[in-house]
């Protein structure tokens, strides 16, 4: 093959011209950076930041391609997205004073607005059509828009009274309703406007048969979460709070509703249901200090999906210096799958403090009812209990329980990191008699109250109460979990964890038959995450008689953080007339891991 023959020169020059093209092209973007200013005036808040984000020539100032060529043409369009901005307020016919100047290659761009008068609506056209027009619910939505409708054209409460009035529908029974009309007329040279807005209802459905699709959980257990009768108009509320049920249910991850207006039969409109499972097992772990139990963690085993009846078994341990519980639990959907359970528990507990120690097994079968929130739970129990106690300088004891009981929880806490407001109540009710095999009989009540109360901004009231009565026939015999003692972080600060209460000849606390506690805490949030606290205890156990009540006082400071809290009390213990170095520090942390 024959290849021609280059000079040199031609090589050279054409190397050299590469170079100056590949110099012009890198610095080409520096040299189309061009500086713009853009300057809104005549506006105020909300106004100015909606006109702001529809100009396209304040939002790309800063734009590394913006040319003189582009930012003249975007000054041009900039009037017309003014009005545009103004328009969803009410005002058609702003003035607008713009000016685009150069000087030195700094481009200004200057808007001077004055919005003017927002138009004025004259006339409203409102009308309900089809099958429901009729319908009370749809003709009092009319009336209330009416009612309540400014006289100012303001898109977002037209959009929003729009929405009512398809919600309004779509709750009684007309999931088919649609707008046949929706229009302003305005008329810029009145400065007015008049409004067309005719709905149709479409046909009424009501709720037909329900298919579920899923193979995990028995069909028998599915139709007790169905919350909406057949036959009953179609509501997306019942719709809604039945998708919400299943889900809480714990046994789904995701449902999905779907109506078949296709299958319909007079209006009997048919839904399918599809179900995925949650994952079956699922692991928590927590751990926690207090000053009264020490370093403390938890672990936690939920079989959620035991088998195709709904039930389901947890398995969990708690580890501390002073205490430590292994617990297994059964649990079966009855009654009110969503809310309520039979739930068997066996249970083994060893309590420890300086003079006391006991260990405890018990086996328990209760109907619990609780709402979905867990704020309101309602729970009747049989009790079996083994318990072996011991008590420093006494014989050690072991006694053998068949309790009946029940116990009510209710609380309303503000959900925050600092609730300012909030109530609890626990009432506990158990006895046993010899008649029943018991080792001894006993009657028992306990009760906890607190509330809290919101004082300024920043400080809150916290109060506490904790009141427990027994009757017991042979006291001896009474196991030690089972009594009263007082003292502690939760109890009366400034005197150790259970030091208050009845003592044996040893000056060991032994724990009374009854119990009186209160607590009043102020609490004053002085940051984002920190609270100082002052607050005074008072109380004691006893048998007979209340005789002393122990006072403790102190001060506090507390840490927030969303994934728990840390709590420091530094109580002085009053009634003993302490000396310098009793002073008793209470800390407690958790925190969920």
């Amino acid at each position: 093959m024959f290849l021609p023959s280059i000079p040199s020169q031609y090589v050279l020059r054409s190397i050299q011209l590469a170079f100056s093209l590949l110099l012009i092209l890198f610095s080409f973007p520096a040299m189309a950076a061009t500086p713009l200013s853009v300057d809104l005036t005549g506006l105020e808040a909300p106004f100015r930041q909606n006109v702001l984000l529809f100009l396209d020539i304040n939002k790309m100032k800063n734009d590394e391609d913006l040319t003189p060529r582009w930012i003249k043409k975007l000054h041009q369009q900039a009037p017309q997205e003014i009005r545009e901005a103004l328009q969803p307020f009410g005002y058609y016919i702003p003035e607008i004073r713009s000016a685009l100047i150069e000087e030195d290659g700094q481009w200004f761009a200057t808007y001077r607005v004055d919005k003017g008068e927002p138009v004025v609506i004259t006339g409203r056209d409102v009308q309900w059509f089809g099958e429901g027009m009729n319908h009370p619910a749809l003709q009092q939505s009319i009336k209330d828009y009416l009612r309540k409708a400014g006289k100012t054209l303001i898109h977002a409460e037209y959009e929003a009274a729009k929405n009512t009035f398809m919600n309004i529908a779509f709750s009684n029974g007309y999931p088919k309703a649609r707008f046949i009309t929706s229009e302003w007329l305005v008329d810029l040279d009145s400065n007015t406007a008049k409004l067309t807005l005719h709905m149709d209802t479409g046909p009424l459905y009501y709720f037909g048969n329900i298919t579920f699709l899923q193979d995990f959980l028995n069909p028998d257990l599915l139709t007790k979460y169905i919350t909406m009768e057949k036959g009953t108009p179609y509501s997306y509320e019942a719709l809604l709070e039945f998708q919400q049920n299943l889900i809480a249910s714990n046994y789904a991850r995701e449902v999905t509703i779907t109506p078949r207006y296709e299958e319909s039969l007079d209006q009997q409109l048919p839904l399918t249901v599809i179900m995925k499972p949650i994952a079956p097992h699922k692991f928590t772990f927590g751990v926690g200090y207090d000053s009264d139990t020490g370093i403390r963690g938890s672990a936690r085993w939920d079989d959620r999906l035991l088998n195709r009846y709904g039930h389901h078994s947890e398995l969990s341990v708690k580890l501390a210096w002073t205490e430590s519980i292994i617990r297994a639990q059964y649990n079966i959907p009855v009654v009110k799958p969503l809310t309520d359970r039979w739930v068997s528990t066996a249970s083994y507990e060893f309590d420890q403090t300086p003079d006391t120690s006991s260990a405890t097994l018990e086996m328990e079968t209760a109907f619990v009812r609780r709402n979905l929130a867990d704020t309101l739970l309602y729970k009747g129990f049989v009790l079996a209990s083994s318990e072996q106690f011991s008590v420093e300088g006494e014989p050690d004891e072991n006694t053998a329980l068949y309790s009946l009981g029940g116990t009510f929880r209710f609380s309303d806490t503000e959900e925050s990191i600092f609730p300012q407001y909030g109530d609890y109540l626990f009432i506990d009710l158990r006895g046993a008699s010899e008649a029943l095999l018991s080792d001894t009989s006993y009657a028992r009540l306990h009760m906890k109250g607190r509330y809290m109360v919101g004082l300024g901004k920043n400080g809150r009231i916290d109060t506490q109460i904790e009141i427990g009565t027994t009757w017991v026939e042979d006291f001896d015999m009474y196991p030690a979990t089972l009594r009263f003692f007082a003292g502690g972080d939760t109890s009366v600060r400034g005197y150790s964890y259970e030091s208050l209460g009845p003592k044996n000849a040893n000056g060991v606390s032994v724990g009374g038959k009854n119990v009186v506690t209160g607590s009043l805490e102020y609490d004053h949030r002085v940051s984002q995450s920190w609270v100082l606290a002052g607050f005074v205890d008072a109380g004691n156990a006893y048998n007979d008689k209340l005789g002393d009540a122990y006072v403790g006082a102190g001060v506090g400071l507390r840490w927030l953080a969303p994934f728990g809290s840390l709590r420091i009390d530094i109580a002085y213990p009053v009634s003993e007339s302490p000396e310098l170095n009793d002073w008793r520090f209470h800390i407690g942390f958790g925190a969920t891991l």
